[in-house]
């Protein structure tokens, strides 16, 4: 794993480049290829562009290793007049070079994904990367004319500007990171998993977190199936973030999908925030695998090869139930606290607010018991809160109390007037209606009443109760 190490150190040279460019360049890459069969003698690589405008020379280099794979035809875009594609063969240990270039008079602009070369490599066998170099005397960089001058366009860092291809029979390993969601402040192991890990006797990974909402402890605990070499360190990342380094080599390793790579120790505390991501931060030699013969798998394009993942606060979720919702007045009813994430923290409210509170409870209570006051209709709300979040749960008219069919009489003699009802609802032919013995007005039924259609039995409860019907009272 020596070779990613020298990846790393080429990579933080570069950030500390004092050139001063125009602009930002086109996006390079090379196609990847994770399925090729050994010895096959032609296998398709289209180099594309993206953000490829006003461009009026390009000088683009890429190497391999002839072991592995070797260049046999190009056929360049013919769009670019003039452009020529130069191999350039191994001397000693040095590897096969291709040399794309171009220039023209006058700037040229391509669509997004268009193909600068189609490269033919034949397979011979391992994992043959096809890295785009621009040390040691080779080139890759963009030029956009300027009247009669041609201005260097950036394209550092290279690892975002340049992608590197290649062609194998596999891929790397799949890579993920967790979803979590914490019960709250305190321990919190993050297990690393993987799938397709077969034959790999080298890592090098990044992940890039949070310390704000999650600490690294300086402890993990490894797959037993890793020997000693196996590390883990801990360095700054970028914008106040932290990165976790895993690195590992070793005799050839298999690993069942699924299986824990490793686990990662850290304490939760959400204080400062809810959600810290963890992302995998790949450039070019951070995120990395190595087969049994040593060479680097391909991982690209990124997304498919690293899933990145989260601690993500538990976010409350309000919700409750009554066990009954047809009460009588001054009936104790049961509420029951439903809601999820953990909440520690709880406000009841009612419409009307003509409540009481009974068996030691209250409007902060997780689970009241409460006695209606007035008739009719009752809308409930819960507010809940954990320590990160807060919701609010509103059922409407979630409740009807009081006696259905008992003539009160508080507001008029008017049958139809639902205030006149102990529970605010005037009976149809399924209620059974009782006048009282007592009434401030007496009902009075305007037109004909139906028994079985306006209520389903009427009973006057008392001597001095009584109604008038103005129509006929029909009894079936």
């Amino acid at each position: 794993m020596k070779t990613i190490a020298f990846k790393l150190i080429g990579f933080f040279v570069l950030l500390f480049s004092s050139t001063i460019f125009a602009a930002d360049g086109p996006v390079t890459y090379a196609e990847n290829v994770v399925n090729a069969v050994p010895g096959t003698p032609a296998v398709s690589i289209p180099v594309k562009v993206t953000g490829f405008t006003d461009i009026g020379k390009f000088i683009l280099t890429l190497t391999f290793d002839t072991t592995k794979v070797r260049y046999v035809a190009s056929m360049p875009n013919p769009g670019l007049v003039g452009m020529t594609v130069v191999y350039s063969k191994p001397v000693g240990n040095t590897k096969g070079k291709l040399v794309l270039s171009w220039t023209s008079a006058s700037n040229v602009s391509l669509l997004d994904e268009s193909v600068l070369a189609d490269l033919t490599f034949s397979y011979v066998t391992g994992t043959g990367i096809l890295s785009w170099t621009y040390t040691f005397g080779s080139e890759c960089n963009y030029w956009r004319r300027v009247g009669a001058s041609l201005t260097l366009l950036n394209i550092d860092p290279k690892y975002v500007f340049l992608k590197n291809g290649g062609i194998s029979n596999r891929g790397a390993p799949i890579t993920y990171a967790p979803n979590l969601t914490p019960s709250g402040p305190g321990a919190l192991p993050v297990a690393i998993t993987v799938s397709n890990f077969t034959n790999i006797s080298g890592i090098s990974l990044m992940l890039e977190f949070d310390p704000l909402i999650i600490t690294y402890q300086n402890t993990f605990v490894k797959n037993p199936a890793f020997g000693g070499n196996f590390q883990v360190g801990v360095s700054n990342g970028t914008g106040g973030r932290q990165l976790i380094t895993i690195g590992w080599y070793g005799s050839s390793t298999s690993l069942a999908n699924g299986a824990t790579l490793c686990t990662l120790n850290f304490i939760y505390n959400g204080a400062s925030g809810t959600t810290s991501l963890l992302d995998w931060i790949d450039n070019i030699g951070s995120c990395e695998y190595a087969d049994g013969s040593g060479s680097v798998l391909i991982d690209l394009p990124h997304t498919d090869y690293f899933a990145n993942g989260s601690i993500i606060a538990p976010l409350v979720a309000a919700d409750f139930s009554a066990d009954k919702l047809f009460p009588l007045k001054d009936e104790t009813v049961q509420f029951t606290d439903l809601s999820t994430g953990g909440a520690n923290s709880w406000s009841w409210s009612f419409d009307p607010s003509d409540v009481v509170y009974v068996g030691g409870t209250s409007s902060t209570s997780q689970n009241p018991q409460v006695k209606f006051s007035g008739g009719g209709l009752y809308s409930v709300s819960l507010n809940v809160q954990n320590n990160y979040s807060s919701d609010i749960e509103v059922k409407t008219n979630y409740l009807r109390v009081g006696t259905a069919g008992l003539w009160t009489g508080i507001t008029s003699s008017d049958w139809t007037d639902i205030s006149n009802w102990d529970n605010y609802l005037v009976p149809d032919g399924s209620i059974d209606v009782i006048i009282p013995s007592f009434a401030l007005y007496w009902p009075v039924f305007d037109g004909d009443l139906i028994i079985g259609f306006h209520c389903n039995n009427l009973t006057l409860s008392g001597p001095t109760s009584y109604m008038t019907v103005t129509g006929d009272l029909s009894i079936p």
